[in-house]
């Protein structure tokens, strides 16, 4: 009986160490998408507008594929480092971590852009947990518009007729 219940601890132990890794995106597949509510700041078109109009400083980080940056367009001055690939290439940029650092200061204002808002979510929420980055926004809805619960979501930033390249 003893080693039947050493084996149930063992196992809960296990499986609530894999949970607490999956939720705080350290660890496993980081392109897992989970309810980011509450996690991430979102800005919406109007908000967005108000910073050109008033001048502030923020710079934007589209972290969509190279594809999309340049087929699809991209808001003016935004600075590709790209989140996650599709297709054959599928997966998280491991590099993502190391790299953004390099290209932007932690407590300057950094507005995350990708097609829907997810990868945004997701990466903007690795930066803050990861990388100590404070003042990261994600546009509520991305580029194209999304709204799946748990994601920020809003009618995109080409719908919203903010300026694009």
């Amino acid at each position: 009986m003893k080693t039947i219940v050493r084996w149930v601890r063992v196992i809960l132990i296990t499986s609530a160490i894999s949970a607490c890794a999956a939720q705080d995106g350290r660890h496993g597949n980081h392109g897992d998408h989970g309810d980011y509510t509450g996690k991430v700041q979102s800005v919406d078109a109007e908000t967005v507008a108000g910073w050109y109009a008033e001048r502030r400083s923020f710079r934007i980080l589209d972290v969509r594929t190279e594809k999309e940056f340049r087929e699809d367009g991209h808001a003016p001055g935004a600075e590709l480092i790209t989140w996650s690939y599709r297709g054959q290439m599928a997966g998280v940029n491991e590099a993502f971590i190391e790299t953004v650092p390099g290209r932007f200061d932690a407590d300057e204002t950094i507005l995350i852009l990708c097609s829907l808002g997810m990868r945004a979510t997701e990466a903007a929420y690795a930066l803050q947990e990861q990388a100590g980055f404070s003042r990261v926004y994600v546009f509520a809805g991305g580029y194209d518009g999304h709204h799946m619960e748990g994601f920020p979501g809003g009618d995109g930033w080409r719908v919203a007729d903010l300026p694009l390249e």
